[in-house]
């Protein structure tokens, strides 16, 4: 125990030093080096609790996100409030949510979360930090089971983990190829028409071999 404020406080001064560096010297600058140097610490110190850069990015991403517990108690509570109302609005409530936490890392980090995004996993770390918290996959699964008559699938498992991935499977595209259109609000109901289309519209019958479409 009289360890754990030292610790917490050199890790509190890497996290500084790092975002210190991107915001007046750029990503170009973020090295493991140039963090220990304005940390004030020795490389060796910085290594015994991050193996590299993209470590101590992730925890300043977490850091950001967690910082008002109670947004994530008002996040849990909304989830359920949602699912009670409908399968429209419970989606439309996370997609603006997966949207936010994005927004809010471009927003702080910018170039340098363009660098990071595909590596950085929120909820492997909630789960991590409170392992009897749902995934979204699993949460959404009891969500379609509830709704099931508006759905094409009956596979509810896999239709939440198809969910998931074009809902986060979009977001970091986009921030690959058009980052500012994560800021728009229509880009959260083009994908939520996008995630829609694909439950509740069934597949037209594949195309017999030779025979041109009609």
């Amino acid at each position: 125990m009289p360890v754990q404020p030292r610790a917490e406080a050199t890790l509190a001064a890497i996290r500084e030093a790092a975002l210190r560096i991107l915001k007046q010297e750029g990503p170009g600058r973020l090295t493991t080096n140039r963090i220990a140097e304005v940390a004030g610490i020795s490389i060796g110190s910085l290594y015994q609790y991050y193996p590299d850069k993209h470590a101590i990015a992730a925890d300043i991403c977490n850091s950001l996100l967690v910082a008002d517990l109670g947004e994530l108690d008002r996040y849990t509570e909304q989830s359920l409030f949602m699912a009670q109302k409908s399968l429209d609005e419970t989606l439309r409530f996370f997609i603006r949510e997966h949207i936010a936490r994005h927004r809010k890392l471009y927003q702080q980090l910018r170039d340098f979360y363009l660098e990071i995004h595909w590596r950085y996993d929120f909820e492997a770390y909630m789960l991590e930090r409170f392992p009897q918290r749902m995934t979204t996959a699993n949460f959404l699964r009891i969500v379609f089971k509830r709704y099931r008559q508006e759905l094409v699938s009956r596979d509810f498992s896999r239709a939440a983990t198809m969910v998931v991935n074009a809902i986060e499977g979009t977001i970091h595209a986009t921030l690959d190829h058009n980052p500012e259109q994560i800021l728009d609000e229509a880009f959260s109901e083009e994908l939520l028409a996008l995630v829609l289309g694909y439950l509740k519209h069934p597949l037209p019958p594949p195309i017999s071999s030779g025979q041109p479409p009609k």
